[in-house]
């Protein structure tokens, strides 16, 4: 499915080139200059300062907002890539338009998609950041077992809760229920392509963190920042657009191989 996208992104270049864009990468580069303001504070809150209930809550719903702020407009960019995926499997041609406002018609039921899975990873990550400061020899790991495991493991569950959205119609909630029905049993297969889009991302980072840390030496120190978003727009827009796609692509086999629906749209779409 991942070593598929590039047929798709090379087929339908300005599309592709717009969604990255607009839907991933510029929300997340909007998101890291709001947190990085809260650099400072969140150094002390992680150092074990004698910080106040109140500002942690504070703190933490900042950090809330400033993830949905980048993450509500990646699950919109996803329903537009999943549409025109499908299109594609139905011999239409994608465009941004029609493709942007079905994704606009079915904002509801995909806000409310990525509402629910980025607040489930986001306070099962909260927790354990507690868990190891509150009880720094063992916190983490158990937190981890305890929240993060079945966190991913639900999450693998609703990889296509928004392709059923686009192409089904279904609400937030029976979306999410349709993915889940539509991945059991496949489970493993789904986490194994999550690895290679994870293997993907590392590569990415290491490569431009070398790559900031050369840029940052050679301009004025009023640049650093600017060149610092850089990593995050590339990350998100390639990440998010090779997700969207092979989340897509997934949904459309699982359908295939379950339900006999669906058997000629993957050669359609990547033909």
């Amino acid at each position: 499915m991942v070593s598929d996208t590039p047929s798709f992104i090379g087929r339908n270049l300005a599309l592709t080139l717009a969604v990255a864009a607009f839907f991933f990468g510029l929300p997340s580069v909007l998101s890291s200059l709001l947190t990085f303001a809260y650099r400072e504070r969140a150094a002390y809150l992680v150092g074990g300062g004698d910080a106040e209930p109140l500002s942690v809550a504070v703190y933490v719903g900042f950090l809330l907002f400033a993830g949905l702020l980048g993450a509500l407009p990646g699950f919109l960019g996803h329903a537009v890539l999943s549409g025109a995926v499908m299109d594609g499997g139905n011999g239409r041609r994608p465009s941004i338009g029609s493709n942007v406002g079905a994704a606009f018609r079915r904002a509801a039921s995909v806000l409310g998609i990525g509402f629910t899975i980025y607040l489930v990873w986001f306070f099962a990550q909260q927790a354990m950041i507690g868990a190891e400061l509150l009880f720094p020899s063992f916190g983490g790991g158990v937190a981890f077992v305890l929240l993060i495991v079945p966190s991913i493991v639900w999450a693998l569950s609703a990889v296509a809760a928004i392709p059923v959205a686009m192409r089904e119609g279904l609400g937030a909630m029976a979306s999410m229920a349709r993915s889940r029905a539509l991945t059991k049993g496949y489970r493993w297969p789904i986490f194994g392509l999550f690895l290679i889009v994870l293997a993907l991302m590392f590569l990415m980072r290491v490569a431009m963190a070398f790559g900031v840390r050369f840029a940052a030496n050679a301009v004025p120190s009023a640049s650093v920042l600017i060149i610092g978003t850089i990593p995050s727009f590339i990350d998100s827009a390639i990440v998010w657009t090779v997700a969207s796609i092979a989340m897509t692509t997934a949904y459309v086999e699982l359908r295939r191989v379950k339900e006999g629906t669906g058997v000629d749209e993957l050669a359609e779409i990547f033909s």
